[in-house]
């Protein structure tokens, strides 16, 4: 069996972290696989570092289109991780003749226009990382079968505990209440400054980190500066050892608008802070309220600062949802159970 990945992405998300997943985990099982991606990119530039074979793609998708339906002609399988890259996939399949897969892991509804139903229209199977994913798409009169995404089991073993005291040190052993994703509309960094303003009025050894990088940045540190909070919010940028900072926190806070997960959060659980996160999307098929995690309303600070105040202040309601959310991950988002997932889904496919 082999398999193309294909994956335009520039920067490095929680999309490129699961194809990494998925790659790793099907070379155990002897798959021959290759990731079609920018040449020079940060996925590229991973791919190379792990020994992964890549198609080295341009961004031109002309070109690509032609470089994709070429080498696809020698793969049984080209699975698309994003939208470009499902674009590509299908518009070299007269040229390569191969099943198009493709997984989406947003949660609103595709365009409404001609080139995109084509598009799905010519893809052999469609792959939601959520019910709600799923349940969109069905809207759309489009069909998929949900794989979740996932995390490592072994996620803990990675953490550095000397970074993590250096991390934690650097901010002075406050409370520390963090942020991580992409600086973008979707993350809505915002949202999440407003309730640092209401927490810090209220509890003064707090301190709020966000991690992540993007076009939002410099509108984002105006903005804590003109709420009165700069002092108080810490822009680290984006980390490589990502599982250091997130293990550094004491609450994980995610503001989204939208997200067909948060693959985030499974790390957060995983790696046991406790997580509160706004009602967005596939976000609550993983935070249950009150048992794995609390749930609040999108866009209410006020609603996200009573949450992280309750975690504070009720030591049996934490270790409650850290157990909870530790087990329910363990159960249902392992990387073990996304690869077999995807393993017997080109097993059918092929036959």
């Amino acid at each position: 069996m082999k398999v193309i990945h294909v994956d335009t992405e520039k920067g490095w998300r929680g999309g490129e972290q699961q194809l990494f997943y998925l790659v790793k985990g099907l070379a155990k099982k002897n798959v021959k696989q290759s990731v079609a991606c920018i040449k020079g990119d940060e996925l590229w530039k991973r791919c190379k570092k792990e020994g992964i074979e890549t198609v080295n793609l341009t961004g031109n998708q002309i070109k690509d289109i032609f470089i994709l339906g070429k080498v696809g002609k020698k793969a049984d399988i080209i699975h698309a991780h994003n939208a470009k890259g499902h674009s590509i996939s299908v518009a070299s399949k007269p040229i390569h003749k191969k099943k198009v897969l493709y997984t989406r892991r947003v949660d609103y509804p595709p365009k409404n226009d001609f080139l995109t139903k084509l598009k799905y229209s010519n893809t052999d199977i469609v792959i939601s990382i959520t019910e709600t994913v799923k349940k969109i798409l069905e809207k759309e009169g489009i069909k998929s079968k949900v794989i979740y995404s996932s995390v490592e089991k072994n996620i803990i073993d990675k953490v550095d505990k000397n970074k993590v005291t250096q991390i934690r040190n650097s901010l002075k052993k406050n409370i520390i209440i963090g942020n991580i994703g992409a600086l973008t509309e979707q993350k809505n960094q915002f949202l999440f400054i407003d309730m640092a303003k209401l927490i810090s009025n209220k509890i003064e050894n707090t301190i709020f980190p966000i991690i992540g990088s993007g076009k939002l940045l410099y509108k984002l540190k105006k903005y804590a500066i003109e709420r009165k909070i700069s002092d108080k919010i810490k822009f680290f940028g984006f980390k490589d050892d990502i599982f250091n900072y997130i293990k550094a926190l004491d609450i994980f806070v995610l503001t989204s608008n939208n997200e067909g997960l948060g693959s985030t959060i499974l790390q957060a659980m995983m790696l046991e802070i406790p997580v509160v996160a706004t009602d967005a999307g596939g976000v609550r098929e993983v935070v249950i309220n009150e048992k794995t995690g609390l749930l609040v309303p999108k866009n209410d600070p006020e609603a996200l600062c009573k949450a992280v105040l309750r975690i504070i202040e009720d030591e049996k309601l934490k270790k409650n949802l850290i157990i909870n959310a530790r087990k329910f991950v363990n159960e249902k988002f392992t990387v073990d159970k996304m690869v077999d997932a995807y393993f017997q889904l080109y097993g059918e496919v092929i036959k």
